[in-house]
């Protein structure tokens, strides 16, 4: 149990890959201090690994996204706020 540092917050985790990846136990964390968050990966990222499992886990939203791409970036931004109603942190 958390401390609800992020209580009321609103983030975008980005790169939970599987359960050995950073951005997985920021994911995890975050949730467990109070944030709502959206998470965000390569679209092979999202079919190899197992985003999806830790979507359903943390009641997440995924929205697979190319970071290389700006519009790509534009769109989990776009779909996040429509999701959380804003973003506090990424």
């Amino acid at each position: 149990m958390g401390n609800n540092l992020l209580a009321g917050k609103r983030g975008i985790i980005f790169g939970a890959l599987n359960d050995k990846s950073i951005a997985w136990k920021v994911a995890e964390r975050a949730v467990e201090e109070g944030a709502t968050i959206t998470l965000s990966n390569t679209p092979v990222a999202v079919r190899m690994g197992q985003t999806n499992a830790l979507s359903e886990k943390l009641n997440a939203k995924v929205i697979p996204a190319d970071a290389t791409v700006v519009e790509d970036l534009e769109k989990v931004f776009s779909e996040s706020v429509e999701t959380l109603g804003e973003v506090d942190f990424s």
